[in-house]
């Protein structure tokens, strides 16, 4: 009934969500016909971390992952990284603008229908406390949320973040491996995860740091296998 009501009071799709164009309500993620032929969805990339791949690459891995292990199963991404995805990031992180975690979960329903992605649960990148209090909200777990309610998957808080890392964009890989070592605790949802496969979910994913770490602790509790979905995957850093 809530959702009857706010979609009542403030209906979806009137506007593109990247150029704020207005569009029919029947269109797809809340995007204009041209806004959506420029977004690059992928659909065959790096067998690990799900980045694009050109013709030049053989072998169905990405530079990055070669000679890279991690502790998930697999990581997938729906959009390669551009200035109109940048838009809706940014506009949900730092403007405020939390409706977009609603078509951000409705390209994430389709990347995993179309992946045929199966688990148990549905958890989400945590934020420090303090960075989560500036902000107001953590954009994954709202993008998590509206996903959950599309999959009637039950979506739980399965790590916290224990101290506040440096923002990672400047950041090298291994820089970003330091500074997220040990950054992860698991939560009282710990007996939930024993033997169940874990969903995952965040923004970006460029290095993977972040949710290999995440995944380290999960894995560590007795959780099965692990997959990430990020909205974006972001170039490859060294």
């Amino acid at each position: 009934m809530i959702d009857i009501l706010l979609d009542y009071i403030y209906p979806r799709n009137i506007k593109c969500i990247v150029c704020k164009c207005p569009i029919h309500k029947d269109n797809t993620y809340s995007l204009c016909k041209m806004c959506f032929e420029k977004i690059n969805f992928i659909q065959d990339g790096c067998d690990k971390c799900s980045k694009p791949l050109t013709l030049f690459y053989k072998q169905k891995l990405c530079p990055m992952c070669i000679d890279k292990d991690y502790f998930f199963d697999r990581a997938f991404s729906c959009t390669e990284y551009d200035e109109n995805i940048h838009k809706i990031i940014y506009s949900l992180k730092y403007g405020g603008k939390t409706f977009l975690a609603y078509p951000i979960a409705q390209v994430m329903k389709d990347k995993i229908d179309y992946e045929n992605i199966s688990f148990d649960y549905i958890t989400y990148v945590p934020l420090h406390r303090k960075r989560e209090k500036v902000r107001g909200f953590n954009q994954s777990f709202l993008i998590a949320n509206n996903l959950g309610k599309f999959l009637n998957k039950e979506v739980i808080s399965t790590v916290q973040r224990n101290k506040e890392t440096r923002y990672l964009s400047k950041l090298t890989k291994k820089q970003r491996e330091l500074e997220l070592k040990d950054s992860f605790t698991i939560t009282k949802e710990k007996n939930k995860i024993i033997s169940k496969d874990i969903l995952i979910i965040d923004d970006i994913f460029t290095t993977g740091s972040t949710t290999n770490e995440m995944s380290k602790v999960l894995k560590e509790n007795g959780a099965g296998k692990i997959y990430v979905l990020a909205f974006a995957t972001g170039r490859n850093i060294y």
